[in-house]
């Protein structure tokens, strides 16, 4: 029996938690490529443009930072072009939305699946006892079979696609919080030549 076929026993709520699985997939493609397109070597970056702020050439800079498509790049080029430390602070609240977009819906993916599994189970399980009672006790345990594998492989597929998206959630929050860090210390880098405050 294919893998499949075996899915398939579980009944309409696996097709249920298939589609969470697909929405947690789409997540999970679209956050590695934002990821890969945002990220930067921070300390490269502020080490090129240091010497241009120490002569106030701040446009050199901002044409330096332009070449770099990171979160970093922009909350120091908004508070170049503003000339203050607010500015940078707003932009790295942007920023950070952006980074945690999505993220919160691949929490939900991850607590919807187990759910739906266990509910799997409960409907497994009263398809099993609705045939006990339609046999009268009798049953032959063959007749019980169906009823079983919607329960067990409803739980199952729900526990696989919440362990295999709770793993890339955990990676996701960590990149967030690098790049929060990143761009503290930029932050914290580039105010003293852009008057603080």
């Amino acid at each position: 029996m294919s893998l499949l076929e075996i899915i398939s026993k579980g009944g309409y709520i696996v097709w249920v938690i298939g589609f969470v699985g697909f929405v947690g997939l789409y997540i999970t493609i679209e956050r590695f490529i934002y990821y890969r397109k945002s990220r930067g070597k921070t300390e490269d970056l502020l080490r090129m443009i240091k010497p241009y702020l120490e002569e106030r050439d701040f446009n050199s800079a901002m044409n330096l930072l332009r070449t770099s498509n990171s979160p970093v790049s922009r909350v120091i080029t908004k508070g170049l072009l503003n000339n203050n430390r607010i500015s940078m602070e707003s932009q790295a609240r942007e920023e950070l939305k952006n980074l945690e977009r999505n993220l919160g819906l691949l929490s939900s993916v991850i607590t919807i699946s187990p759910m739906l599994g266990f509910l799997g189970t409960v409907t497994g399980m009263i398809r099993a006892f609705m045939q006990i009672e339609a046999f009268g006790g009798g049953v032959n345990p063959s007749k019980l079979a169906g009823g079983i594998w919607e329960a067990l492989i409803t739980t199952a597929v729900g526990l696989v696609v919440a362990i295999i998206f709770v793993i890339f959630y955990n990676i996701f929050t960590e990149k967030v919080n690098n790049f929060t860090h990143e761009m503290n210390n930029a932050i914290d880098e580039i105010s003293p030549y852009i008057g603080g405050k």
